[in-house]
């Protein structure tokens, strides 16, 4: 088609509230959640609490290596053991040992043999370093590190919750070592290779070279208690670091192209968004000039991720992006054509029909159970996109209200990975969500266009970038 032609011939080459409150999608399906637990299968249980009252929202923490169950209570708060459940006959009954009381929706559970992290209620695995006990512990699907403290020091089972680290725009924490007159350098969870690492004092900061080359600056460094973990300060000038600003032309024109928000202008076209050592990384806006824009999710400095291409004559291409084509599932429109379904390399490998169902209500037109379809729900909510085991998983959600929601979906059939929310009153929120919330780089602007840019949790800006 006309459209991927010139598509793919131009790709190549601190905290501040939102007051715009997002509403909650409708729910396709219902989930399950004790002092005592029955096993019903070799894999699934009834989980009471000590009330007597059947429990039925709960989350395997798996078996860490024993044939002990842990479980998190995600209603109540409360994570269990449920010891020997895994080799207990169907019909058994156990005891339900509470190891943690009014725990985040953050937090790890271990053993001396292995543990198992939760962050924001969604099962993580990242690369860690021990210092004394406790895990520096860094999630690269999220791009942050947190803190799990003392997960070493148990000698059974023991669970905690998971702080959150200081933002650091490389992921990137030091620390002192009093006893022992060293410090630490850790990066994206993995301490640096201190065979090419060398020092010198600066007043009470200690500079950090690495192959000889001044990297890292440890501010404070001789007066820092020990154990304290602070983001690294870049040595001015260093590759890290580099921020290139112009009042016009090629290049970066404004804010920050190195690991920020910045717009840096092209020979044919503009991208403004988020960066990452100098690559286009995270939500952000390509222009084309004269031919379309892209807006969604960026990787290594190519298209990646949910993204929606739209042509100057408004042809679409909206779907999961992997080295600038659909691959996986999308959406292209060509004038009147609609062709959805699975792509690979730009093409529509496997087409899913779009048809009627004759209902009002429910699954008014499609499949909504592992293709594409159309949901509609008595209070006037609808969502048109890609069913996965009957859950929303990538479309548009639009509300009774006028809101609407355009991107991915976790299992529960909330917001969750990247979207762009449009509030009717004209405020506006493109970036990275987690749970139905704004949850890592984002963009924001109100109804009379002033941004708010950065790193946010929970739906609060906590980091502001421009």
């Amino acid at each position: 088609m006309r459209l991927f032609a010139i598509f793919f011939a131009l790709v190549v080459g601190t905290t501040l509230s939102v007051h715009a409150q997002v509403p909650t999608p409708m729910s396709t399906s219902s989930s399950i959640s004790g002092a005592h637990w029955t096993k019903t299968n070799d894999y699934d249980y009834v989980l009471k609490d000590k009330n007597g009252n059947t429990r039925s929202n709960i989350m395997d923490l798996n078996y860490l290596k024993t044939d002990t169950l842990g479980v998190f209570d995600r209603d109540a708060k409360i994570v269990y053991l449920l010891a020997d459940f895994k080799n207990a006959v169907a019909g058994s009954s156990g005891k339900a040992v509470v190891l943690l009381e009014n725990a985040t929706d953050s937090f790890y559970i271990t053993n001396p043999y292995s543990f198992y992290t939760v962050i924001d209620g969604e099962t993580v695995t990242g690369a860690i370093t021990n210092v004394k006990g406790s895990y520096v512990y860094y999630v690269a699907d999220n791009e942050n590190s947190y803190y799990l403290e003392g997960i070493r020091n148990y000698s059974n089972w023991g669970a905690r919750a998971v702080k959150d680290m200081a933002y650091s725009a490389n992921n990137t924490y030091w620390y002192r070592d009093t006893e022992k007159k060293s410090y630490g350098v850790i990066k994206e969870g993995k301490a640096i290779n201190y065979d090419e690492a060398t020092t010198e004092a600066d007043g009470n900061d200690l500079i950090v070279k690495i192959n000889g080359v001044s990297t890292y600056i440890l501010k404070g460094y001789y007066t820092m208690a020990s154990f304290v973990f602070n983001p690294v300060t870049m040595y001015s000038g260093s590759s890290s670091t580099t921020t290139v600003t112009s009042s016009g032309g090629a290049g970066c024109v404004s804010g920050d192209c190195q690991d920020g928000w910045g717009k840096y202008e092209f020979e044919n076209g503009h991208y403004d968004g988020f960066w990452k050592n100098g690559l286009k990384d995270g939500y952000g806006l390509y222009k084309w000039e004269g031919s379309g824009k892209y807006i969604g999710n960026w990787d290594d400095d190519k298209m990646s991720g949910y993204g929606v291409y739209i042509a100057e004559n408004k042809d679409n291409i909206i779907g999961n992006y992997e080295n600038g084509q659909l691959n996986g599932v999308g959406i292209t429109v060509t004038g009147d054509v609609w062709e959805q379904g699975i792509f690979a390399n730009g093409n529509l490998s496997t087409k899913h029909e779009f048809f009627s169902n004759d209902v009002e209500t429910g699954c008014t037109a499609g499949d909504c159970q592992n293709k594409y379809g159309r949901m509609k729900w008595s209070n006037g909510d609808s969502y048109t996109g890609f069913f996965k085991n009957g859950n929303l998983y990538m479309g548009t959600y639009t509300f009774a209200s006028g809101d609407k929601y355009s991107g991915m979906f976790n299992s529960e059939s909330q917001f969750h990975g990247t979207g762009r929310f449009f509030f009717k009153s004209g405020e506006y929120y493109g970036g990275s969500w987690v749970n139905g919330k704004y949850e890592g780089r984002g963009y924001y602007h109100d109804k009379d266009l002033v941004q708010q840019i950065g790193v946010w949790s929970k739906g609060s800006l906590v980091t502001k970038m421009k």
